[in-house]
């Protein structure tokens, strides 16, 4: 099956920030969550601060769905477990609330580690 090209999936900055807002509630962090911006990042697609400021990479814009997904949800979860914390629990809860969606977590998508230079 042949895979969306990214700008077939490209979305506005506006769907970008609600479904930021539609994954915190769906994890449980919609009351933590307090602001979200879109900015050009060059060495991430996206950082979560511990006051819940949620800053995405305008980049994410063009990129598929599912890889949305997976930078909005990886992000979100450090709110419920704490910043910093890349251990089992965190990546499985990532996991779960990713294939949730439908996603085959056996299909990573590059750089989920969030930095764009590896």
């Amino acid at each position: 099956m042949m895979q969306p090209s990214p700008l077939a999936e490209a979305i506005t900055r506006d769907l970008l920030i609600a479904e930021a807002y539609t994954w915190a509630r769906r994890i449980g962090v919609a009351d933590r969550l307090q602001e979200v911006h879109v900015r050009p990042m060059r060495r991430k697609w996206a950082s979560i601060s511990t006051r819940g400021r949620l800053t995405l990479s305008s980049d994410l814009l063009r990129q598929p769905a599912a890889f949305r997904r997976e930078v909005l949800v990886h992000e979100l979860v450090h709110l419920k477990l704490g910043h910093g914390l890349h251990n089992a629990l965190f990546y499985a809860l990532v996991r779960a609330y990713c294939s949730s969606e439908g996603q085959d977590t056996k299909e990573k998508h590059p750089t989920l580690a969030l930095n764009r230079n590896h």
